[in-house]
């Protein structure tokens, strides 16, 4: 619950501490005397957004600071808190505002987020007024006031972790199946620049080779002559061979007359069968079919085909071949997807099947409660001065969604008019009612253990008003609850009674406050 709340240099306030206490606690004071800035005060810790317009006139800063009892710190980490800052039995809550534009946020003495503060402040204090009475046509809301007076919380939880599963696979899965299709489309053209390429055969080398070749056959007349001149001089009368026959004649010749000729003739006769070989394949040369037309025409269809290839395709033969492979892996990638598919489309049924149970589970427990809540909240208004009043829970069936399968909204009929939205009532004083009557049907089992109510009178008087602060006084039971009204019926029943005052000190005008203790 809120202990302590020292605010300094805020609006018009100069410097005010408020030491609270359990029970029923009730804020009166003129109007313009400041009330309102302690709400507005206290929804800065909470978390709100400040502006320069808080800080009071003449100052450069302005402080607020408010300390709570401690809460379970079981959600913490959910919400992101260090629990090491909260070892104390105490929450220090500050806010520093400065005409610098600069706002700082501590908890327990430690820098934190507005967002950090805000969450755990939700934990601490509800805020109920004019403004914040648009929850009312909230139908989130409406749901989470069914769940929290069935204790269904943790149901709902659990549900919420199954449907987060179940979101991130239906999201693989459609995102899966786009890239399956896309790819799909770009595989048919994949497919068919792998048939191209692998069509063409083509081998590193080839391309060189087929060059080589090309130039060979270009200078084919060049080269016979040479042939046909060296096999010439090899092999006509009067040539190589038959000068080294004579020449062996001659030795043999001599190595009949000297018997020492022997080596000679043996080494003219290896040169005799090398000038042979020699005079076979220039021979063979000659004899090369004469298809050279024929084979350039090959050649340069072949080289045109991989030129061809290589313009297209902006790479070189051995990147071709490389790209043929990658290719290849690609289109097993593809096989891969599908089968990854498969298997997401049966995990995914799966996890739906269970999710669908899970949500008519919850379900049928909130229709099941709906009854005893109508019931309870149809008394509560009439206490408060609504016995004419209709309240009405109305459950429609949604596809699965975050809160499960059902759609909740709370209806009323006033007097003498047919049911209709919590939204589409205009009066302050009964919307005021209705959120007082559901706060005290749902306050054993609203874990926050503070409600702030400012203007909850607004629109009532008399007996009516009496009513209101009775109800507020029952909800104190179990809650602090702090009430800033301007009637006598309501602060008369209060445990602790504050009182605001604005005076004028000079040429300032100050805001102080005194209390009583009943």
């Amino acid at each position: 619950m809120l202990r302590e709340l020292h605010i300094k240099n805020y609006a018009i306030i100069d410097e005010i501490s408020l030491s609270l206490s359990e029970g029923f606690n009730v804020i009166t004071g003129e109007t313009g005397a400041g009330k309102s800035m302690l709400v507005g005060a206290l929804s800065l810790i909470l978390g709100e957004r400040s502006s320069l317009e808080g800080i009071r006139k003449g100052s450069t800063q302005a402080l607020i600071e408010a300390s709570f009892d401690s809460i379970s710190s079981e959600n913490f980490s959910e919400m992101g808190l260090d629990e090491d800052l909260f070892e104390e039995d105490i929450f220090i809550f500050r806010r520093v505002l400065s005409t610098k534009g600069k706002s700082r946020a501590y908890l327990n003495g430690s820098m934190t987020t507005l967002a950090q503060m805000k969450t755990l402040g939700q934990q601490l204090v509800e805020v109920h007024g004019q403004q914040g009475q648009h929850r009312l046509g909230d139908l989130n809301w409406h749901r989470t006031l069914v769940d929290g007076f069935a204790r269904l919380h943790n149901q709902a939880r659990e549900y919420e972790k199954s449907y987060h599963l179940w979101r991130a696979l239906k999201d693989e899965y459609e995102q899966l199946k786009t890239c399956i299709a896309t790819s799909k489309m770009e595989s048919e053209d994949l497919r068919s620049q792998l048939s191209e390429i692998s069509d063409a055969a083509l081998s590193i080398d080839e391309e060189s080779d087929l060059l080589r070749e090309e130039r060979m056959l270009k200078q084919w007349e060049i080269i016979q002559s040479i042939v046909y001149g060296l096999y010439a001089q090899l092999s006509d009368e009067g040539g190589f061979l038959s000068q080294i026959d004579d020449a062996g004649l001659a030795l043999s010749d001599l190595d009949t007359i000297t018997e020492d000729a022997a080596s000679e003739l043996s080494l003219l006769e290896q040169s005799r069968i090398q000038l042979k070989e020699l005079s076979a394949l220039l021979r063979a040369r000659q004899q090369q079919e004469g298809d050279q037309p024929e084979r350039l025409e090959s050649i340069a269809s072949r080289l045109f085909l991989i030129q061809q290839l290589t313009r297209k395709y902006q790479r070189s033969v051995p990147e071709l071949l490389d790209f043929k492979n990658d290719l290849e892996k690609s289109l097993i990638g593809d096989s891969e997807e599908s089968l990854r598919l498969s298997e997401l489309t049966l995990k995914l049924k799966k996890t739906e099947t269970k999710l669908r149970a899970q949500a008519e589970k919850l379900s049928k427990a909130r229709v099941a409660s709906c009854s005893a809540l109508k019931t309870r909240v149809q008394a509560e208004l009439a206490r408060l001065g609504m016995e004419k009043t209709r309240f009405e829970i109305v459950l429609d069936r949604t596809d699965l969604r975050l809160s499960g399968i059902d759609q909740v909204e709370f209806l009323i009929a006033l007097p003498g008019e047919v049911l209709s939205g919590l939204a589409k009532i205009a009066s302050g004083g009964e919307l005021s009612r209705i959120m007082l009557a559901l706060k005290v049907v749902l306050a054993e089992v609203d874990p926050v253990p503070t409600f702030l109510f400012d203007e909850v009178d607004a629109g009532v008087g008399g007996g009516i008003a009496e009513r209101v602060g009775r109800r507020l006084l029952a909800l104190s039971a179990g809650h602090q609850v702090l009430c800033i009204t301007h009637l006598p019926q309501i602060a008369a029943l209060a445990d602790h009674h504050y009182f605001v005052e604005k005076k004028t000190l000079g040429d300032r005008i100050v805001t102080s406050l005194g209390s009583h203790t009943f």
